[in-house]
């Protein structure tokens, strides 16, 4: 009996240190994980389990997915019945990994979180994994056009929370041609040369520390012979473009012309012995080089430029110009309008968007694709009246759903110190509610005053009157001592005091902006991780 009772408890103790190491085992695990991976890159993406000890009877687990993208929630994917593998959606991208992991296809929409459980013999969630996809346009980067804008975007399935997405250039932050919108980070590079070679970083950090970086190198070709390309530029007192003409070969004679119509004769805007026009100019011609530069762009700038060495076309661009403004709406009316517009849409249509901007990040209000048969190529947003949140805009231009240009419009007060003639907006307020409120409050006020200066001179009065004064002591009225105030009055008073203050939008204020091989590679792939000024007018009474 006695050695039967010490095995026993030899037994129990090791029941109950297994039944501790299996707990912790369990809890250890439970905390979620990341893992974040390049879309449409070659290999398999995989979500690993540790080998788990298992004892007993049948062991039942599943892996169940919730996509990033919303399509797909608490979708059951794999149920394991003792290391057998049941019901695994090939359909969807996924497999049977090694052990009790998940195999699956670097698919964008395959992102989501992913929860490995068991349910017999008890229920128990082990692993929890979110799993980041990032996509970058283009994927494969060539070398580019001389004198182009390269125009990238990086977009991730999920932004965590705290974390921070963005493009940087040999370590360096881009935010001045960079726009953050809807879980992507666009970036343009205006009117590319040699001097923008380089590493070009799309970074997701977390309070200052890297999480993930993808990157590719940015290539330029050194001619522009036989290479046209598309420019958008803001129309501005202080916006410029450079267009780009460079030859590998020696040439004696140079010219910039222009045409707004294929029928229009060209003008001629600079030459090798006329370096400037107006406001266009060109450097001295060094027989291989011959760039023009026009500052500042006005709206009617846009249209076809040609730059021919001796008799041969060297660079064909055609520059599509961008304005915005901001006007009153009805007279009367509280509302205001914002209008955007290109100067011409030529070949694929363009994405024209208004975007009401917090921080960093924009959000759509209207958006519409413009084609080269509609008579006007404009984006207009009414709104009903001007509130604080609603200062900062920005219109955008996508072209083939890559970012070409972004123009911000910024909304101040009467007297901002942007130097540009403004426009007198409406009040916030949507009615004359509190105008009309102080109007009564000052005439009660005013009253009010009048009539306590009269009582108070009628009391002094009749307390010097010798009839008054000459009363026999004996009298039995005593006289009465009393302070004469008025309640109603006061209320009327304070009500005044907190309703004479009233802020008053008065301006509207344009502020410019400051603006491959595949050799592609990822940092920690499949990696798994841890854990103007407003002027405010105010009525004193």
């Amino acid at each position: 009996m006695g050695k039967d009772r010490g095995s026993m408890s030899v037994r129990l103790l090791w029941i109950l240190v297994w039944i501790s190491a299996y707990g912790q085992g369990f809890s250890a695990e439970v905390l979620s994980k990341n893992i974040f991976f390049l879309a449409e890159s070659r290999g398999r993406v995989t979500v690993p389990i540790s080998t788990v000890g298992l004892q007993g009877t049948e062991h039942r687990f599943q892996w169940i997915w919730t996509s990033h993208d919303g399509r797909h929630s608490n979708t059951t994917i794999a149920n394991i019945i003792s290391s057998t593998w049941e019901s695994v959606s090939n359909t969807l991208g996924f497999s049977k990994g090694s052990g009790y992991g998940l195999s699956m296809r670097t698919n964008f929409e395959n992102a989501g979180e992913f929860v490995f459980m068991q349910t017999k013999p008890v229920s128990v969630i082990v692993t929890r994994f979110q799993v980041f996809a990032f996509k970058v346009t283009p994927f494969e980067w060539p070398s580019f056009r001389l004198g182009s804008d390269v125009s990238f975007s990086c977009e991730l399935s999920s932004l965590p929370e705290g974390t921070t997405l963005q493009w940087e250039r040999e370590g360096d932050p881009t935010s001045n041609t960079t726009l953050f919108y809807n879980n992507t980070v666009h970036m343009v590079i205006h009117s590319v040369d040699q001097s923008s070679k380089g590493r070009c970083n799309c970074t997701l950090k977390q309070n200052g520390i890297l999480l993930y970086e993808i990157y590719n190198t940015l290539n330029v070709e050194t001619s522009t012979f036989n290479m046209p390309v598309t420019l958008f530029r803001e129309s501005s007192n202080s916006s410029e473009v450079e267009m780009m003409c460079r030859s590998s070969s020696w040439h004696r004679k140079a010219s910039w012309t222009k045409g707004s119509s294929p029928a229009e004769a060209p003008a001629t805007l600079t030459s090798d012995d006329r370096l400037e026009i107006d406001r266009f100019s060109s450097p001295t011609f060094k027989h291989k080089d011959f760039p023009l530069r026009l500052s500042p762009v006005e709206f009617e700038d846009g249209g076809v430029f040609r730059c021919n060495f001796n008799n041969n076309l060297m660079s064909y661009v055609q520059l599509t110009t961008i304005q915005v403004s901001a006007s009153r709406g009805p007279p009367g009316g509280q509302s205001v309008v914002l209008k955007c517009e290109v100067s011409e849409v030529n070949g694929d249509p363009v994405t024209l968007a208004w975007l009401r901007m917090e921080g960093r990040t924009g959000l759509v209000v209207k958006k519409d694709i413009l084609t080269e048969s509609q008579p006007n190529w404009t984006l207009s947003v009414t709104l009903p009246s001007l509130q604080r949140d609603q200062l900062d805009w920005q219109c955008v231009v996508f072209r083939e759903d890559m970012l070409r240009a972004s123009v911000p419009l910024r909304l101040r007060g009467a007297g901002g110190r942007s130097g540009i003639p403004g426009l007198v907006l409406p009040s916030p307020l949507k009615d004359d509610t509190l105008q009309i409120s102080i109007i009564v409050a000052c005439t009660a006020l005013v009253v009010a005053g009048i009539l306590i200066g009269a009582l108070v001179l009628h009391l002094k009065k009749k307390k010097t009157d010798p009839a008054v004064t000459s009363l026999p002591l004996t009298q039995k009225n005593d006289p009465v001592y009393g302070n004469i105030t008025d309640p109603l009055a006061h209320q009327e008073f304070q009500g005044g005091q907190d309703g004479n203050e009233e802020v008053h939008y008065a301006e509207v204020a344009l502020v410019e902006p400051r603006l491959g091989d595949p050799n592609r590679v990822t940092s920690g792939s499949n990696h798994v991780q841890e854990g103007g000024a407003v002027i405010y007018s105010t009525l004193n009474i």
